[in-house]
């Protein structure tokens, strides 16, 4: 009886959590997303204004991942020591200036410089995030929450696409890709206030949870969360010696986060050299695939939290993905709509992936910040490497994309091989007993 009652105060203590901190969460990776990605926009524009060429745009959409990378884990390091809250409201604060300096670029160096400095500006974003989830989140609401939260990015493309657009149009005083910069960076300054008001550190700062729930969530999570307190920092990297499953399932990432951001950087550039279309068409034309993926990520979410599966759902996502490149070349020959059929297979794979291959590798891990910040600087350097390639690729190749993606598609399809040697189902263990019991009975 006691077991069914703590599973009651747990799920209703997430049901609050997704109500009152979830929402705070979506944002910050929203606008983590926009602020990285509308450079994808602005070089419409900003190309022509500065002489920035294919390679220097792609290089220079990399580089953001070199200073992102770089900064992860000395990110983190001050995460343990400032606490949570707090660097999480001063990261918002930094990205959001640094998004609205991106308005000052004169050319390909100042380029370089602002997109190294966004990057070590939002590195400890995602790091923090995935610390504060292990140990708020008990392991099997994980891939659902992941999933809901992974689909940020596609809607920060769904509702930022059409308004980038719309603001490339601006004329007065500042060039319509200096306002996209400026107009797209001040929301995140705002959030910043949000967060150092409203985020309770742990489940203990929360007042709005009654005590009872507080006392069921906190012993759900005390087994996890006393490993990251009892142990120092660098004895957190001894889980990769203790379970080298875990280098396969940061290949995934890195594969994965190579041909997201490679998507996301270069598909306004191939649709406007394709199509003719206008920038503010090409965002409402990228809203389609970004609805598909928003819809695909909740299923599998959903999908994979009620059945207790995580390997078979990340192995079909990443087969489809790798499905998705090999045929773009014949769509990008038939028509517009065939294109944006495929890429919507693509993108439904950008996005669909995290929820599942997040919650494995946060079940293995654990609420260690040093290892949470190493997965996401090899996540960086994935999308380090796609962008760069891709834009030194066209350069190369004429502005043709289609060798890029044949290599994006043989990779994605390595990809699903590692996940399904890799991925570890969750099972029941000592950390929440009737909570994983219940799910099995409701299954």
């Amino acid at each position: 009886m006691t077991h069914d009652k703590d599973d009651i105060l747990i799920e209703s203590a997430m049901r609050v959590f997704r109500r009152r901190i979830f929402p705070m969460l979506f944002i910050g990776y929203f606008l983590n997303c926009l602020d990285r990605s509308n450079v994808s926009f602005a070089q419409l524009k900003m190309g022509a204004d500065l002489g920035l060429s294919l390679a220097a745009y792609g290089l220079g959409a990399g580089l953001f991942f070199i200073g992102y990378a770089a900064s992860c884990v000395p990110s983190n390091l001050l995460l343990k020591k400032i606490g949570v809250r707090r660097w999480l409201g001063i990261l918002i604060l930094g990205w959001g200036l640094v998004s609205c300096l991106m308005a000052t670029t004169q050319g390909e160096h100042s380029f370089y410089l602002l997109r190294i400095l966004l990057g070590a500006t939002e590195a400890g974003f995602i790091p923090a995030v995935n610390y504060y989830m292990t140990t708020w989140v008990p392991p099997s609401h994980r891939s659902r929450v992941n999933a809901l939260l992974i689909t940020a990015l596609p809607m920060a493309m769904l509702i930022g696409g059409p308004i980038s657009g719309a603001l490339l149009e601006l004329n007065g005083y500042l060039r319509g890709w200096q306002w996209l910069f400026v107009l797209e960076g001040l929301p995140t300054v705002i959030l910043s206030w949000f967060i150092f008001r409203y985020l309770p550190e742990t489940p203990r700062d929360a007042v709005w949870l009654d005590e009872n729930q507080r006392n069921a969530l906190t012993n759900a999570m005390g087994g996890q969360t006393a490993v990251a307190v009892t142990e120092s920092y660098a004895a957190g990297f001894s889980v990769f010696v203790k379970k080298p499953v875990v280098w396969g399932l940061l290949a995934v990432l890195l594969i994965a986060y190579a041909g997201t951001f490679a998507l996301i950087y270069f598909l306004p550039v191939i649709l406007k050299s394709l199509y003719g279309v206008t920038p503010l068409q090409i965002g409402w034309l990228l809203a389609i695939p970004n609805l598909v993926a928003i819809g695909i990520s909740y299923i599998v979410g959903r999908t994979s939290e009620r059945t207790g599966d995580i390997r078979l759902h990340l192995t079909v996502i990443c087969i489809a993905g790798g499905v998705g490149f090999l045929m773009l070349k014949p769509a990008a020959l038939i028509s517009l709509w065939a294109f944006l059929a495929v890429i919507s297979l693509i993108t439904s794979f950008t996005i669909a992936y995290y929820g599942p291959l997040n919650a494995a590798i946060q079940n293995l891990i654990g609420a260690r910040p040093g290892p949470l910040a190493l997965v996401t600087t090899i996540g960086a350097t994935g999308g380090f490497i796609g962008p760069s390639l891709t834009g030194f690729v066209m350069q190369l190749s004429g502005g043709d994309w289609r060798p890029a993606a044949l290599a994006f598609a043989i990779v994605t399809l390595v990809g699903a091989v590692l996940a399904f040697l890799c991925v570890r189902n969750p099972r029941p263990d000592p950390i929440e007993p009737a909570l994983k019991q219940s799910l099995v009975h409701t299954r």
